[in-house]
């Protein structure tokens, strides 16, 4: 869709809940583009009042209101030919979706205090995490602002969604952030690699870049073990099953290999069991992965149930309880 869209003049609206990366959607619409040599900005419109809003959109006269010193430009004229992005579309207020209708349509607005007809050539790419229909309905959108804005629309999906592109984004921002440290980009190994490719990243972009802000910190040049990514994830956030078993040291005796979870997909592992497997139990399947993930619970805790059940989102009872069926297993007391 982005390639589809990327060097139009229309509007694009660009939904997503918050931090998927609509913006960097938002930039990639922009570059490689025959705007790509013009002004890209940026205007938050949750951020500001609806008075600070109308100044950056549209500028103003020297008097225009208290503080304005000085005749300023705003965002649709500095942007004249490039791209404005409206980052929290959603946000705007109902008494400045009009004038924002009106620019759309025809280029034209006014800067605060003044008389004289403006125009831009900007092209708009609108983000929201909103559901506009949603604010439609209810009164808070203009219906007539939403289809203006829509006549492109792109999804961005959770990362959870979103297979390799978590490896994309990984490269990218170690690569990014690498040369703001002046540091060497630090690599994964091989269960690393498959516990970034399989993790939720429910906090999104936005998580994913403070992951690789921190690795970039701490192991710069050097190679990042499971452990290291497991320090890193949140206690509360979730790695999805079946794919974020370990290749610890005494491993369950088992026939599902680690080697089969690194190299592939949840759906490419379930079908090679499936064809692989003669006289193929689920339960025994499911009680084979159930001991892979309280084993790293317990190795995670330092062999602490409390910990641990916390970990699983079990209580420790229950923890407990399920440990009698792994002999294996020998964690260490409260």
């Amino acid at each position: 869709q982005v390639e589809q869209f990327r060097d139009t003049p229309f509007p694009v609206l660009i939904e997503g809940a918050s931090g998927t990366g609509k913006e960097l959607v938002a930039r990639a619409l922009h570059e490689d583009t025959s705007r790509a040599a013009e002004p890209y900005l940026v205007i938050n419109c949750a951020a500001m009042s609806a008075q600070l809003i109308e100044a950056q959109l549209f500028g103003h006269t020297k008097g225009a209101f208290t503080g304005a010193t000085a005749a300023k430009a705003g965002f649709f004229e500095e942007a004249d030919n490039g791209t404005l992005c409206l980052d929290e579309v959603g946000e705007l207020p109902l008494e400045l979706q009009a004038k924002l209708l009106r620019v759309l349509e025809n280029g034209e607005f006014y800067r605060i205090g003044e008389t004289q007809v403006r125009h831009s050539s900007a092209r708009v790419v609108a983000a929201t995490n909103r559901d506009l229909r949603t604010e439609v309905a209810e009164g808070r959108f203009r219906e007539d602002l939403f289809h203006r804005l829509s006549v492109f629309r792109i999804q961005v999906p959770p990362l959870s969604d979103r297979g390799d592109d978590r490896l994309i984004l990984l490269n990218h921002f170690n690569e990014f952030y690498s040369a703001q440290l002046n540091t060497r980009p630090f690599q994964l190994n091989e269960e690393a690699l498959a516990l970034w490719r399989h993790y939720g990243f429910p906090g999104n972009i936005r998580e994913l870049k403070n992951i690789v802000v921190r690795l970039s910190l701490r192991l710069a040049g050097s190679e990042a073990s499971g452990a290291d990514l497991r320090n890193e994830f949140e206690i509360e956030q979730e790695i999805r099953p079946p794919e974020t078993a370990t290749t610890d040291a005494n491993p369950l005796s088992s026939p599902l290999s680690a080697e089969s979870v690194v190299a592939s997909s949840s759906a490419d592992f379930a079908h090679h069991l499936l064809t692989s497997a003669a006289g193929f139990k689920l339960d025994e399947v499911l009680r084979e992965w159930e001991g892979y993930f309280i084993q790293a619970a317990l190795k995670e805790a330092g062999g602490n149930l409390s910990k641990a059940a916390r970990r699983l989102g079990i209580n420790r009872t229950t923890l407990y309880s399920r440990v009698q069926k792994y002999p294996e297993l020998q964690p260490g007391t409260d």
